[in-house]
Parts: C-alpha cells; sequence; structure tokens
C-alpha cells in the first residue's frame, strides 16, 4: 500500500482526471483485496485510533464480539494504545465465550479460546480423578486386608456373644468402610460398559424396586409418568440401575420428613430423557459448582464419589446429566441418553 503512494505521489502532478480516475480505482481494488483477505481470517482484528476508539473491525472480531461498535471506544481493552498486553474476556452474549484480546500498539487480535479452556479444565479433571485414583488402589491395599481380618473376627464374636450389641454396631460400621472403598475403586477403575438395546424404564423399574421400603419408611410419593411408546437406546442394564439408584437415594437424603419424587421419561428427535424432581431441600449455587468433583458434598457421611461414578456411567452411555436446583425449592436432574435409531426431522 505505501509503494502505491508513493508511486501516486511522484505523480501527481502529471495525471490528468482521467489519470487520477484509473488511479482511484486502483486504490480502491487493492483495498477490497485487503479487506476481503481480512474479512477471511478466523481470527478477529481490530484497529484502534488515537483515542482507543475502534476505527476497523474485521468480519471476525464482529462475530466474536457483536456488540463492537464502530467510532465507540473498545471495550475489549483500556484507551491506552501503548505497548503489548494479553489477556482473556468473558462474553454471555449471544452465547457464552472465553475471547482471548491480545493488543499490539493500536492492532488489537481476537481468538475464541473456549474450547480450549474447556479442554483445559478437562485435563485438570482427568489429572485429578487419576491422582485420587493413585490414592485409592493404595488405600484398598493397605486397608482392606486389615478390614476383612476384623470381618472375620467379628462374626466370631458375634456367634459367641449374640446378644452383645455393641458388636452389631462395629460389624455396620465395618461393613460401611469396605462399601467406602468400594466407591473409590469403582470410581476410578470404572467397568466397561457392555451395550445393548434396551429401554430406559427397565434399569429404572429395578431401582425402584430396590428403594421400595425406604420410601415408604420415609414418608415419602413417589411419582412416575412413563409414556405410552419408549424409544429403544443402548444401554447397560446394570450400570445404568446403578446411576438412578444413586439419584434416587440423593433424593431420599434431601427430603428428611417426608416428600415428593417425581419421576418422568420424556423423548424427542434424538434423546430419551429420565427427569428426578424432588422436593428436598435444594443446593446453593456453590453446591451446584462443585457438584460432580470427588469429596465435594453436602452430605454429613457421604464421599461425592457417587455422582461422579453416575456421569463417568451416563458418559460411556454417549448421554449427559443436567442439574438444576434451588435451596428451599428441590433439585431436578435429568439423565439423556442418545436413541438407538436417531429421527431426522425434516425442515421446510
Amino acid at each position: 500500500m505505501s509503494i502505491f503512494y508513493d508511486k501516486v505521489a511522484d505523480r501527481i502532478g502529471k495525471l490528468d482526471a482521467e489519470g487520477l480516475r484509473r488511479q482511484y480505482k486502483a486504490l480502491t481494488d487493492e483495498i477490497g483485496f485487503f479487506e476481503s483477505i481480512f474479512n477471511s481470517l478466523d481470527k478477529g482484528i481490530v484497529e484502534l485510533d488515537d483515542n482507543g476508539r475502534v476505527k476497523y473491525a474485521n468480519a471476525a472480531a464482529h462475530e466474536l464480539i457483536p456488540l463492537l461498535g464502530m467510532d465507540e471506544p473498545a471495550e475489549v481493552d483500556s484507551p491506552s494504545t501503548d505497548g503489548v498486553s494479553v489477556k482473556e474476556i468473558e462474553i454471555t452474549y449471544p452465547e457464552h465465550r472465553i475471547i482471548e484480546v491480545k493488543r499490539i500498539g493500536r492492532v488489537i487480535k481476537l481468538r475464541d479460546v473456549t474450547a480450549k479452556r474447556a479442554q483445559d479444565a478437562d485435563a485438570v479433571e482427568s489429572g485429578r480423578a487419576d491422582a485420587v485414583g493413585e490414592m485409592a488402589a493404595s488405600m484398598a491395599h493397605e486397608i482392606g486386608n486389615p478390614l476383612n481380618a476384623l470381618s472375620l473376627n467379628l462374626q466370631l464374636l458375634r456367634r459367641k456373644y449374640p446378644e452383645e450389641g455393641d458388636l452389631t454396631i462395629a460389624q455396620r460400621e465395618l461393613e460401611r468402610l469396605n462399601g467406602i472403598i468400594r466407591e473409590f475403586l469403582g470410581a476410578f477403575r470404572p467397568v466397561k460398559a457392555h451395550l445393548a438395546p434396551g429401554f430406559a424404564a427397565d434399569p429404572l423399574k429395578d431401582a425402584l424396586a430396590a428403594l421400595k421400603n425406604v420410601f415408604e419408611d420415609r414418608r415419602i410419593r413417589v411419582s412416575l409418568d412413563l409414556p405410552r411408546t419408549m424409544p429403544a437406546v443402548a444401554i447397560d442394564r446394570a450400570q445404568m440401575e446403578q446411576v438412578f439408584f444413586n439419584l434416587m437415594k440423593n433424593a431420599l437424603e434431601a427430603m428428611k420428613d417426608g416428600g415428593e419424587l417425581i419421576i418422568e421419561i420424556k423423548h424427542d428427535d434424538m434423546s430419551v430423557s429420565v427427569v428426578f424432581h424432588d422436593s428436598g431441600v435444594g443446593m446453593s449455587d456453590e453446591a451446584l459448582a462443585h457438584l460432580f468433583e470427588p469429596y465435594r458434598t453436602t452430605k454429613k457421611k457421604g464421599t461425592g464419589l457417587g455422582l461422579m461414578i453416575s456421569r463417568r456411567i451416563v458418559a460411556a452411555h454417549g448421554g449427559e446429566i443436567a442439574v438444576a436446583s434451588e435451596e428451599g425449592r428441590g433439585t431436578t436432574f435429568t439423565v439423556r441418553l442418545p436413541r438407538l435409531e436417531k429421527r431426522v426431522r425434516e425442515l421446510t
């Protein structure tokens, strides 16, 4: 561009109107060419003027930051246009995005790093899970043998002193410790899912049957709403029963003095959803933010591993777990599983 201006400047006094017209057309063609190049980039390019206002922004910049206005202060950076800086901003409209903002003088480069940050978060979670898994394996090895020896001796003592209530309590607590170890191993050494065509209602009914007496003892009403027809899903019946059992057990523990659990199976063209809504105490935003993390639990005697295991099982089925909750208004868990045969909706 500077070479073009140099040539025009050298010849400006010798050009007639037609010559100026040709040079102007050549200039506009060259500007259009460079603008088309900038607009083809997947990274945003913004140029600021001396006052920090937007002088130019390519198409990607407007896509990444839809409210970016020309001749307005650039909210992606401070009015200062000196030096180099890199930071990230979060955009919530029209969709959630994390944008990396790199400023070099009066030029700002924008890059969408939402996916990368999600991958980084997954890597951190995976690393955390691996570290805890190693600890779980070590605990199982170090504690398992003494617990087995204690269990055998307690069984002998109970046969000798069947009326001794303290031995019964000790045996129950020992079984609870064994259950915690099994949870650790189940969380970090998950069994591979053996998927076969089936229906989500089958493991749901199995889990309901297992908890029927507990619901009655706790005076909890259970409402089950099943559709007349139900699409098939690829499912490991035993593992999905564990998921539904965990979710209903959580609902039980959230409703200490009676309540209602509404269970509904719905489906659309792509998935089958099993929805659990309880009338329990609900959860705070802080609790929701850490819901699927190990050792983060609102229960007095919980490990926080049940939901982590459940999410892994559902993910192995190609599905997802969603949760919505409000303190004092209950909690809703939704398990979505992909249909075995997805229906393609024709758009007109």
